[in-house]
């Protein structure tokens, strides 16, 4: 005998001493045990907790408090819990205990389609003990039939539909049940069907808000036999006591097919709705619910740096590109202090998650009540966290560039820029830059956007500014991006000075205007010399000091509306925003403050210039180059790393 024969078959023993024990035991005693294996099971079965907890976020993160979620998660243990203890006391259920335990409402309904003689369609939902709905029409002395799934393992399956059976139940596999449903209606029968849970056939209808995958093979069959469609809902009042409601039949309207499908399945899932609202516990959540749904619940990690965050959304467009609907949620993450950050980090390196005593209140309550299919973070201080919220949430984990200590093979996929210098894995895939959103239709919103914040300011050339609005423009624009300082790199104000006279020279030389912006980043006395160098020039329609007052639009504004663009070496990023603009892009490299092997902004750079995106040039020879692009207009290579990522994910999701 086969191991997991062995187990099935030792399995299904146990449950048979279980429920002679159950069946033996009075109500209150079995209550007390029912009660006790929830919460024991709340507390021990880590994975279903989390899939309950994740579907409850999904539906009520915005009215709930995350402990009125954790307390809704319990009760649905402990509800599932005396299902169970129920289903085992099945042998010793009859009328008597039916009359005494279960209120029936609306029973006329089922009585006035019955009498038309077509038969009826009970639509039953996985809310509280369906199980004992189903003997309860059978005792109560109709003709009834459910349709069942097969469950994994056939001895416990076969216990269950013996059960089922022993009460005048009469059950119908899913594999054969389209002639035996047609013929059952057509004898004016009762035939329970499921109306949640569609998997990956069902069709895609609504509930709070989402798309969710419906049972539709339930209105074909009533199309067919003219059998009315009631709703059965039953809940759990108290203990085990409990009441059935009988919803009004639905209507089936529409002027084809598609349309009154759509309009019934509406109308089913607004009544399920209603009642989870009213009885959440009494769902089942510990399926994954939107699994066949095409929407992603997405949690962005940020350390607050802009660049980081701009590659994530940028990832996150990606996704959306999929022809999935994407829900995301930005979470800034801020650690209590210096030291319990490093703490959380290096404990995540060995798989220990304290970031609940490390992260501030603020960050940790948002991180609880968010719900998530795909985590993304950027860089090493986030990623242990990214594991931990991925695990809790049961989704994918994405990291863009190193997660460090945190380590490559435990993310779904990670996603790296070549001067990394990892391998291409089966879950790692290889960039040339920085993730970035630059594509044409987002040069084209960041330009309206740039234009229609100079165009009011009194302060700035508006004559050139509506000028560049209505693209009629005669000269062409030179772009300048200026970064700052960073750890390794210092912007200083000889270097400055030379780029400026620079491209102020290829400006008169060419007859061309320059559009300016700094970063939050750059320098006070580089701002000065800046300011110096090109306020109130004629030549300069556009130039923006960021820490006087940014323009947001300011850097893809300029990218999509020059020719040529000077950038500062220091921003892997702004770098690679430019190389994917598809304009003529010159680097000028930073004053660098560390000694020792080449880094990492060096590989890069040498990278995308050995691959013709960019061209590395000495300050003093700007003028020159840029005159010869504008002169003998050479191919432009730009960058784009979106095909190789977006197949990644494809993959992934």
């Amino acid at each position: 005998m086969k191991k997991a024969s062995l187990i099935e078959y030792l399995s299904y023993w146990l449950i048979r001493c279980f429920s002679l024990v159950v069946i033996a035991s009075p109500p209150k005693a079995n209550f007390i045990l029912g009660r006790a294996l929830g919460i024991s099971g709340y507390y021990l079965l880590k994975k279903k907790r989390n899939l309950a907890l994740k579907n409850l976020k999904t539906v009520f993160r915005d009215e709930f408090e995350y402990w009125q979620i954790e307390r809704i998660a319990k009760k649905a243990f402990i509800s599932l819990a005396l299902d169970i203890i129920e289903a085992l006391y099945i042998p010793k259920i009859d009328s008597r205990y039916i009359n005494k335990h279960i209120r029936i409402e609306n029973l006329k309904f089922l009585d006035e389609a019955l009498k038309k003689g077509k038969g009826a369609i009970l639509l039953a939902y996985h809310l509280g003990n369906w199980e004992l709905s189903n003997i309860t029409c059978s005792l109560e002395g109709y003709d009834y039939k459910v349709i069942v799934n097969e469950q994994r393992y056939p001895l416990l399956n076969e216990l269950l539909n013996r059960y089922r059976q022993s009460k005048g139940c009469k059950i119908i596999p899913r594999g054969m049940a389209l002639r035996e449903i047609i013929k059952a209606l057509k004898s004016n029968q009762v035939v329970a069907m499921a109306g949640d849970q569609g998997g990956k056939e069902g069709y895609l209808s609504e509930m709070f808000g989402l798309p969710i995958s419906t049972p539709s093979g339930f209105l074909r069959f009533a199309l067919n036999t003219h059998s009315a469609i009631i709703p059965a809902i039953i809940v759990r009042e108290r203990r085990f006591y409990h009441r059935i409601i009988l919803e009004a039949p639905l209507e089936i309207q529409g002027k084809d097919s598609r349309e009154a499908l759509e309009n019934c399945l509406r109308k089913s899932n607004a009544i399920l709705e209603r009642y989870i609202r009213e009885y959440p516990q009494e769902y089942f959540w510990f399926y994954k619910i939107w699994k066949y749904s095409p929407f992603k619940n997405v949690i962005v990690l940020s350390d607050g740096k802009a660049g980081h965050l701009r590659q994530m959304e940028a990832l996150e467009r990606i996704v959306g590109g999929l022809g999935l609907t994407v829900y995301s949620k930005i979470i800034e993450i801020r650690f209590k202090n210096r030291l319990a950050k490093i703490l959380a980090n290096v404990c995540a390196g060995f798989g220990l998650d304290i970031f609940e005593l490390c992260v501030r209140e603020e960050s940790y309550l948002a991180l609880r009540r968010a719900s998530a299919d795909l985590v993304i973070s950027c860089g090493a201080s986030l990623a242990g966290l990214n594991l931990a919220i991925a695990r809790d949430n049961l989704a994918r984990s994405v990291c863009v560039m190193n997660p460090g200590i945190a380590g490559r093979r435990r993310f779904d996929l990670v996603i790296m820029p070549k001067h990394d210098g990892s391998r291409q894995r089966k879950n790692i895939v290889i960039t040339d830059g920085a993730l970035n959103l630059i594509d044409q239709d987002y040069l084209d919103r960041q330009t309206q956007g740039l234009l229609e914040a100079i165009i009011p300011d009194k302060a700035l050339n508006n004559s050139m500014a509506l000028a560049i609005g209505s693209r009629t423009i005669a000269r062409g624009l030179i772009g300048v991006l200026i970064g700052g300082d960073t750890k390794k790199y210092k912007l200083t104000q000889r270097l400055i000075a030379m780029v400026s006279s620079q491209i102020k020279k290829a400006a008169s030389d060419l007859g061309m205007d320059i559009l300016l912006t700094t970063s939050r980043r750059t320098p006070r006395k580089a701002e000065e010399t800046i300011k110096k160098e090109f306020g109130g020039l004629k030549e300069c329609p556009l130039l923006v000091i960021a820490n006087e007052r940014n323009i947001p639009q300011a850097v893809g504004g300029i990218l999509g509306l020059c020719e040529c663009v000077v950038v500062s070496g220091e921003s892997i990023s702004m770098v690679s925003e430019a190389a994917a603009s598809g304009k003529y892009v010159l680097v000028f490299r930073l004053k660098g403050t560390y000694l020792g092997k080449e880094g990492r902004h060096e590989r890069f750079l040498r990278n995308l210039e050995s691959e013709g995106y960019v061209r590395i040039i000495q300050p003093e020879n700007i003028a020159d180059k840029i005159k010869e692009l504008i002169r003998d207009r050479p191919p432009i290579k730009k960058l784009d790393d979106r095909a190789k990522v977006k197949e990644a994910m494809k993959k992934l999701l």
